[in-house]
């Protein structure tokens, strides 16, 4: 099982998750923090599945401590759940 550092940030009824070893490509939003971790899953498994599709590098997750945060975010782990992991 493979987990990637995620970025959660936004106030209550509105959570954003970005994925920094996917920057640019991953986020996802939710009412609550796990809906919006929940997307953030489903975001990384699809972006993942089309890098692996095209022949493109699939990103190593970064270590957790290296996630710098601004104020008022916090920091969770989002599973790669996808068909690669079980080839």
């Amino acid at each position: 099982m493979t987990r990637y550092p995620a970025v959660i940030d936004g106030e209550r009824g509105a959570y954003g998750v970005v994925i920094p070893d996917m920057l640019g490509a991953c986020c996802a939003m939710g009412e609550t923090v796990d809906e919006a971790l929940s997307n953030a899953e489903a975001a990384l498994t699809d972006f993942v599945d089309l890098l692996d599709e095209n022949g493109e590098t699939i990103p190593s997750p970064s270590a957790i401590e290296s996630v710098e945060l601004e104020p008022g975010e916090m920091v969770a782990f989002v599973t790669l759940r996808t068909r690669i992991q079980q080839a």
